[in-house]
């Protein structure tokens, strides 16, 4: 069972300040200018902006854990900041747990988003200090498209964070990127990635279900399972996508999911969930991914909960933000805008 009550952060105003952190990779040097492309576009939105990040980083480990720490405290000690998110993620995101100060966060509830290597704070923030986050874009790779982002994603954020919706469509994006950009380039070489129809949603097992919304990046959730920040699986509805591969623009492996997906299923954590809604695998083509789908199916077999996949969600653009904790439906006889609903308020007022 969860330690807290679960608490809704209050909803983001225009005028506003949010927070950009690191609390997992430190790329803000590296990718500047994505940095400065996600402040302009916040800025013209009528936001302002906090960059919470030292780049004089101690060299010894522990200090430059506790440092990344320190600056999660920072942003959500700070009155003025209503929200935060996260630049990336990265691989070292579980290194903070055990030294971030969950009562502080539980008095000061706001807004934090983030995926990928984040899913280990997501799970923790809501164990320990019962704040409800968001699955959804980071700084860095989605803020920071360039000319700007992606419509899609960048409206279902401002909806979820914005708007105090007690029941909810989510939506389909008809179209997706299957292109890698070198984040490096310079300006004249960054054009817009090219948008081509998506595959769209699909019903890997029919079904209904209702449940809380958990979960997140399949790797991560390896990492998370057998700790005490592990979430109370039992009838929840699991989010499961995959990170990128090895390399920046490559696949992850299918042999390395399958292996996570084992982990998850001798864990016990797919015997007790009540539905789940499975990510577009990113970078892969219509053979990989019917590949993967029959995967989860195998990974799956004897269970009867439904199964959504292509999801809009993780390691996909454009991408959307889903409220974790929150509860949502999942109903493949319901027509196309009613299969996946979300049941609650993601935010207050």
């Amino acid at each position: 069972m969860q330690d807290q009550k679960s608490i809704t952060p209050p909803a983001l105003r225009k005028g506003d300040t949010i927070a950009f952190i690191s609390p997992s990779s430190r790329l803000n040097t590296l990718f500047a200018q994505r940095i400065g492309k996600a402040t302009s576009f916040f800025q013209s939105r009528g936001f302002h902006i906090k960059v919470i990040f030292d780049e004089s980083f101690p060299s010894d480990p522990l200090s430059a854990v506790k440092h990344r720490c320190h600056e999660l405290h920072l942003a959500f000690s700070d009155p003025d900041v209503k929200a935060i998110i996260c630049t990336i993620g990265g691989l070292t995101a579980d290194e903070l747990l055990p030294h971030l100060d969950y009562d502080l966060i539980r008095k000061n509830p706001k807004v934090f988003c983030g995926y990928s290597d984040i899913t280990l704070l997501h799970h923790a923030l809501l164990k320990e200090s019962g704040l409800r986050t968001f699955y959804g874009p980071a700084v860095i790779p989605e803020f920071g498209e360039s000319p700007e982002p992606l419509r899609f994603t960048r409206k279902h954020f401002f909806d979820m964070v914005m708007k105090t919706v007690k029941r909810q469509s989510v939506p389909r994006s008809p179209v997706h990127v299957m292109e890698f950009k070198n984040w490096l380039a310079r300006e004249p070489d960054q054009e817009p990635r090219e948008l081509v129809p998506a595959p769209g949603w699909k019903w890997l097992r029919e079904g209904r279900a209702e449940g809380r919304l958990t979960g997140g990046c399949l790797a991560s959730l390896v990492q998370v399972s057998g700790q005490r920040h592990l979430d109370d699986y039992k009838d929840k509805i699991l989010i499961l996508e995959l990170p990128e591969g090895e390399h920046p623009g490559e696949p992850y492996l299918l042999y390395a999911a399958r292996t996570a997906m084992a982990h998850l299923e001798t864990s016990g954590v797919l015997r007790v969930i009540a539905g789940m809604i499975v990510g577009r695998p990113y970078m892969y083509d219509e053979k990989a991914t019917e590949d993967f789908e029959r995967m989860i199916l195998d990974q799956c077999d004897g269970m009867e909960f439904p199964i959504l996949a292509g999801v809009d969600t993780g390691h996909s653009d454009p991408m959307l933000t889903l409220p974790l904790d929150v509860m949502v439906a999942l109903d493949s006889s319901a027509g196309v805008d009613e299969q996946f609903v979300i049941l609650e308020e993601a935010v207050t007022m």
